[in-house]
This record gives structure tokens, sequence and C-alpha cells, in this order.
């Protein structure tokens, strides 16, 4: 059995390996374009904000599902296979996209009212969509990377939530570190 301080560490090294790999630039070239294709596409700078704070919506209830795929599989003492987290994923996601499809018009008005309140801009907006974006890659990237590897069943020693924290700790680390050096607005 290892001790939480072992099974925190085993989850710095995968963290630290994976965003060795990511390729940054790639990231940033992505979301740029997701960005302009979305701001093309919008009628105003209101609607431009909605498809971006929906598109965060989105992100938000998958970070949910991705919780719920942990806590069904590591929190349960199983390592998955890739091809359930693929699965359940996709299964999550297509869930998601219809709640949020028929949730648009509820989450539009609490976004009107949340822009002027906020004298919301559109650098924080697209910095808020950048983030969210990064986040989500890198919970995914790093649940697929972890089960792939030979050692998975560290994760399964130790306390569950401390080692979810110890993660999320690590994905928020990791996006703050890609995103702050993005160029995102032109």
């Amino acid at each position: 059995m290892r001790t939480q301080q072992e099974v925190n560490s085993y989850i710095e090294e995968l963290m630290f390996l994976l965003t060795q790999k990511a390729d940054a630039a790639q990231f940033e070239n992505t979301i740029q374009q997701n960005i302009a294709t979305k701001k093309e596409s919008a009628t105003d700078e209101q609607d431009f904000f909605d498809r971006l704070m929906l598109n965060i919506t989105y992100y938000v209830e998958n970070k949910a599902a991705w919780v719920k795929i942990l806590r069904d599989t590591y929190g349960q003492g199983q390592v998955p296979t890739v091809s359930y987290i693929e699965s359940e994923s996709l299964a999550q996601q297509m869930r998601i996209r219809q709640f949020v499809s028929e949730k648009m018009d509820d989450y539009t008005k609490m976004f009107h009212s949340q822009y002027k309140a906020l004298n919301v801009t559109e650098e924080a907006v697209v910095y808020d969509y950048a983030y969210a974006s990064v986040e989500h890659s890198l919970r995914f990237d790093f649940l697929t990377y972890l089960t792939i590897q030979p050692q998975a069943n560290v994760l399964l020693d130790g306390d569950f939530e401390e080692t979810l924290r110890v993660i999320e700790g690590y994905v928020a680390y990791y996006t703050d570190q890609f995103v702050n050096r993005m160029e995102l607005m032109e």
C-alpha cells in the first residue's frame, strides 16, 4: 500500500510528462481559430460572448462528467480501460450538449445580466474560454494518459478525495502555465 504522498508524487510526475509532450502552440492556434470563428459568426458582441459562455458552460458540465468517471472507476478501486473512458466521455458529452442546448435560453438570460452587472470585457470572456478549454483538454488527456500507464493502479491507494484534489490542482497549475503564455487577443 502506497502512502498518499507517493500517490501525489506519481500524479505530479505523470502530469509533468504529459504537459511536456503538449504542443502549446497548437493549443493556442486552435483556441485562436475557435475564437475567430465564433466572433465572425456572431451578430454582435453580446452574441459573441454568449457563444463563448455556452462553450464554457459545456466545459464546466464536462468537469462534472470527468469527476463522475474518476469516481466510478478509480474511486471504486478499478483502473478503467481507455475504451471505457472514451465511450463514457462521448456519452456524457452528447448528454451535456443536449442539456446545454435545451437550457440555452435560460443560460443566455443569466449571462446577459452578468455582462451588465460585472461590466464584462471581451478580454475577460476570451481568457475564461481559453482557460476552460485547456482545462477540459488536460483533464481528459490526463485520465487517458494515466490509464495507459503500467502503474495506473497507484491511484487506487491513498484517499480518493485527496487524489482528486491533487489532480485538479495540477490541472489548474498547468492550465495557468499554458493560457498565461497565449496571445488570445488580436
